[in-house]
């Protein structure tokens, strides 16, 4: 079974190049090989971090308790994977001590102290990484960055997981031993950052968190956390995306620092609040160990540092309420435009959305009330989310019969090297799945406007409304701005805040209808990552929004309708039971660059703003802050914005990478914010 896979692997390996930079202490190639083999890779989504068996045994002894427990296999199949993980591990090993050749020779060929010195360094970690696990915090950063890109050579990146946790150890026996300081470990962290930011910026899935709270209520964080977030405020670039999980005995230059990394503005630092998660989390059946261990993948979803994979879908709900109205049918107008994913140079398309059509719900005009509407589209939603969850359930079976994973990848994992079983048949202690639902509070916004223009003021008919959205409220503008004065979601109003509650509490009831009648667990996102596609994919909608115009991301008001501020978008949010959708219920908010008088000011109205959301309920919250004039003048003038970040997804990236229509979004999220 692993034959093949092995045999790439190791053709894939004995071609990677020998990159020592010109200035530094860490080495290791970004874009320079790009692999043509695909099965080293197998089963992998990068969404999830890999395990530290690396950092416990080293390269060789991984190799070596792979080899060891084969001789012990008790099938076929898992002395295969064992004996696959143990060549693949000193073939690595190997490559390792080809740097270290490479250094010694370059030793001999400088005449700059200086530089035999850089080159010595170099030569002592990477000979010690070839042969034994990291004694020192350099190296285990060493050799963190060579494990992440043997990874992610075929991807854009991968995730990190909790690197403050996992790598405390060798800085705390650096710094009491006099080998470290924390300048010289800072330096060290942002020649890191520099390095990730070297092979790719933007959708990386290069997430990191740090800090968090132990079982016993106690902190989990350390000064490896602090710097870990002073290393992005100095770095100033996409990656990593870092993380920070807060809770109440959270010290101080950890809540500092991260307020720090946040008012730079570019979207980093997302907060996520462990008294709301590890309850929740354990609530919906995760095992508490697992539970205190959460981190975030590459957007904002919650999974599991060591004990899972996470695998993935999503439901356009926008959609499904125009197929609700269009009694299950896919219209697509003549004023449809092909759109990009979120990047300039992502290709264009039409989108067409995630949606099961023909599912028929009913005529809408026969509804003669808006409850009876009401069941419809509720009908229609459940509809989806079985879909998509047995979809989910089917891939699952697929590769517990068939699926094969990296060897490299299986070998990062000690519960691997223990018992030989593959990671796609059972091999981890926890199956992650997660379905997405974003945009619920768009379809709030439209099933409100429904309630009052049709039903309750009988103002217009569904046929004119149907008409009206179909032609992209060509010749009744009258209508869409009757239409956009209905309440809207973000407001603290709750005629439209409770109907979003209500949609996020059912989308949360049918997962769990459909996980116990199936027994396989999937657990609700309260996220949207296609919403600049959706929006491009359906209609005109009843909320006066005309086609293109931005739909809400994720767990948020939609861009330019949140018009009394932070604090009531935050009341409005805090009115949805926000725990029952334990996968995440991402939450951005996005702020205009002036916030107060001072930097001061501004730092306390950052901590206010998390504090009040921890208190409402949250799980994460997600804070941005923006000039639109400079957003407006790079469009203008991208060449002299290259440096301008911010939030997309659950990601950061440059303004002036993205495609004009995500552009345009961004600055729609402040330009109508009344703060």
């Amino acid at each position: 079974m692993y034959e093949e896979i092995l045999s790439e692997t190791l053709k894939c390996y004995q071609e990677l190049p020998i990159i020592i930079p010109q200035k530094g202490f860490l080495v290791g190639f970004s874009k320079e090989y790009v692999p043509p083999f695909k099965k080293p890779f197998a089963h992998d989504n990068y969404h999830y971090p890999m395990g530290t068996a690396f950092l416990k045994y080293g390269i060789c002894g991984v190799a070596k308790k792979a080899e060891k427990n084969a001789t012990r296999a008790k099938t076929n199949e898992q002395k295969e994977l064992l004996s696959g993980i143990a060549v693949t591990y000193y073939e690595i090993a190997v490559y390792f001590q080809k740097y270290a050749t490479e250094a010694s020779n370059r030793i001999c060929h400088t005449n700059s102290v200086e530089e035999q010195h850089r080159l010595s360094i170099i030569y002592n970690n990477m000979k010690a990484l070839s042969t034994e696990k990291p004694q020192t915090f350099l190296q285990g950063v060493q050799l963190y960055y060579f494990m992440w890109k043997l990874r992610a050579m075929r991807s854009i990146g991968a995730d990190l997981g909790r690197l403050d946790i996992h790598l405390f150890p060798l800085f705390q026996k650096d710094i009491e031993q006099g080998r470290l300081t924390e300048d010289s470990a800072l330096d060290i962290l942002c020649e890191f950052y520099e390095k990730l930011n070297e092979n790719n910026s933007g959708d990386t899935l290069t997430n990191v968190s740090v800090g968090g709270m132990n079982p016993d209520g106690s902190d989990a964080s350390n000064r490896l956390s602090v710097l870990m977030l002073l290393a992005s405020a100095r770095v100033r670039k996409t990656e990593p995306h870092i993380n920070v999980r807060y809770h109440s005995n959270t010290r101080k230059d950890l809540i500092d620092a991260m307020l720090e990394v946040q008012y730079m503005g570019h979207g980093q630092g997302s907060t996520y609040f462990d008294e709301n998660v590890i309850p929740a989390l354990i609530q919906a059946g995760i095992p508490s160990e697992a539970a205190y261990a959460y981190t975030n993948d590459g957007c904002t979803e919650i999974t599991f540092d060591g004990y899972s994979n996470i695998e993935l879908s999503h439901i356009d709900a926008v959609a499904t309420l125009e197929a609700t109205v269009n009694n299950g049918e896919y219209i697509p107008r003549p004023y449809f435009v092909p759109i990009r994913y979120f990047h300039k140079n992502d290709n264009e398309r039409i989108y067409k959305p995630d949606v099961f059509y023909g599912y028929q719900t009913g005529k809408v005009e026969e509804c003669e009330s808006f409850e009876a509407f009401y069941e419809c589209f509720l009908k229609q939603f459940r509809y989806q989310v079985f879909g998509r969850s047995q979809k989910l359930l089917d891939n699952f079976l697929r590769r517990r019969e068939s699926g094969a994973t990296s060897l490299f990848l299986s070998g990062t994992f000690d519960f691997v090297l223990e018992n030989g079983i593959d990671l796609c048949r059972g091999g981890f202690p926890i199956e992650h799945h997660q379905l997405f639902s974003g945009s619920l509070t768009t379809v709030a916004d439209c099933l409100c406007a429904i309630k009052k223009a049709i039903y309750e003021e009988k103002r217009y008919t569904w046929a004119e409304l149907k008409e009206a959205t179909a032609n992209n409220f060509e010749g009744q503008e009258t209508m869409r701005q009757v239409l956009l004065h209905y309440p809207k979601f973000g407001n603290d109003i709750d005629e439209v805040d409770l109907i979003a509650a209500d949609l996020a509490e059912k989308f949360c009831d049918y997962l769990d209808e459909f996980s116990k009648e199936k027994q396989f667990r999937i657990v609700p996102c309260l996220l949207g990552h296609r919403y600049l596609e959706e929006a491009h994919g359906i209609a005109a909608t009843f909320d006066g929004r005309k086609y293109g115009d931005p739909i809400a991301e994720h767990y948020c008001a939609t861009p330019g309708r949140a018009l009394n501020g932070p604090t009531a978008l935050i009341h409005s949010i805090g009115k949805t039971k926000l725990s029952r959708a334990c996968g995440v219920a991402t939450v951005h908010v996005s702020l205009p660059r002036r916030l107060a008088d001072t930097r001061e000011q501004s730092l306390e109205i950052l901590h206010t703003l998390v504090l009040t959301a921890k208190e409402k309920g949250f799980n994460m919250i997600n804070i941005s802050i923006y000039d639109v004039n400079i957003l407006k003048e790079a469009q203008k003038h991208p060449e002299q914005y290259e440096d301008v970040i911010i939030r997309v997804w659950g990601f950061s990236a440059r303004f002036i990478d993205l495609c004009r229509e995500m552009q345009d979004h961004v600055i729609r999220r402040v330009e109508h914010f009344g703060v």
